[in-house]
């Protein structure tokens, strides 16, 4: 891959014929052209580059090495890219270049720094597209990093990477073994741990419980409690038992938004200020108890209550995608269950699974 391109020169408008002048810019184009036309660098000579500049007035000075350190990069960048090797020729390529520049030292070091680690990169990035010819420990040798030094660029290569997928996995909100294995692969690829911050963790956990809750066996669990015949138990949990209810509130609404004005709907009660009450429906928490899901019927026990229903006897279930399922009784009545966030949505998929005997 050759990193220079073919540049138009500008042409000279009346003045600079009449005067003499010759626009500076077209000396580096010059030079751009005479090594995008090049076999390689090393066909080019230190008399090549002083004519192609000399054509437009243009000779090396401290105020051009700007120029001539972008000109170096450019090549830098592919050599960084495409060596396989630290016997490659593109280093003596990229050497002889930074000679005939006249390019100082320090810039040209400074110049391979900014390539390389641009290289590493793009190359981690093909690693992980299955494009890169190398493996991430011959790189890090051509390039002569330890494990640190590439440590925080492999990490983030990874973590843009499994940004991309992590949104499929939240559309989905479901992760599967083959997700995981997938990114242990790449971290292994990129020889770093496979680990995420808390609230990854805990979202892949929550998203691995329900593609578990779908995909996995039911396995019977032992329980201390007495079933029927044939009746195993299939999942426990904490939750809390509910019901819908009509509530009375005060309408504060001018009170909470500072903006209080006195009607018709406002009325005075010794001292006190009474606003209109408002009715509405919600769902209240009634008490704390114990689910229990067997392969027969679903089970809640409190210090207080203890109800049995037939799975066969619930027409179906909601869930409200956060906490709450409904069990529709075909009586009418419905029974609401309020589970933990992470063991709604399991509770709710492992129901149906014993409803549609998909066991």
């Amino acid at each position: 891959m050759k990193p220079y391109e073919i540049q138009e020169l500008e042409q000279c408008g009346f003045f600079s014929k009449m005067f003499g002048s010759k626009p500076a810019e077209n000396g580096w184009k010059e030079l751009n052209n005479l090594l995008a036309n090049a076999k390689d660098m090393d066909s080019v000579t230190a008399t090549d580059v002083q004519a192609a500049l000399k054509k437009w007035g243009v000779k090396f000075n401290d105020e051009n090495l700007q120029q001539r350190s972008g000109i170096y990069r450019k090549f830098a960048d592919v050599v960084y890219i495409e060596a396989l090797s630290k016997d490659e020729p593109l280093f003596a390529q990229l050497a002889h270049l930074a000679e005939v520049l006249e390019l100082p030292p320090h810039l040209a070091k400074l110049a391979d720094k900014g390539a390389k680690t641009a290289a590493f990169f793009e190359r981690c990035r093909n690693i992980l597209k299955d494009e890169e010819k190398l493996d991430i420990h011959a790189i890090n040798e051509l390039f002569g990093y330890d494990y640190e030094d590439g440590l925080s660029i492999r990490k983030q290569v990874f973590q843009a990477h499994f940004n991309m997928l992590f949104e499929d996995i939240v559309k989905a909100a479901r992760y599967s073994p083959e997700q995981e294995a997938s990114f242990r692969e790449d971290c292994a690829k990129l020889d770093i741990p496979y680990e995420f911050k808390n609230n990854i963790v805990n979202a892949l956990q929550k998203y691995r419980n329900l593609w578990d809750a779908e995909n996995k066996n039911l396995e019977p669990m032992e329980l201390d409690l007495p079933l029927d015949e044939g009746e195993f138990a299939y999942a426990t949990v904490n939750c809390g038992w509910c019901q819908n209810k009509e509530i009375e509130r005060e309408d504060n609404y001018f009170e909470l938004t500072r903006k209080f004005s006195i009607d018709e709907t406002v009325s005075f009660k010794g001292e006190k200020l009474e606003h209109p009450k408002i009715k509405e429906e919600a769902t209240v928490l009634q008490e704390l108890g114990h689910f229990v899901l067997t392969n027969k019927r679903i089970i809640y026990l409190s210090q207080k209550n203890a109800v049995a229903i037939k799975v066969d006897d619930i027409k179906s279930a909601d869930f409200d995608d956060i906490n709450l399922v409904t069990f529709h009784h075909q009586d009418g009545n419905d029974i609401l269950i309020k589970f933990p966030d992470e063991a709604a949505g399991v509770m709710h998929i492992l129901f149906n699974r014993v409803k549609n005997k998909q066991i």
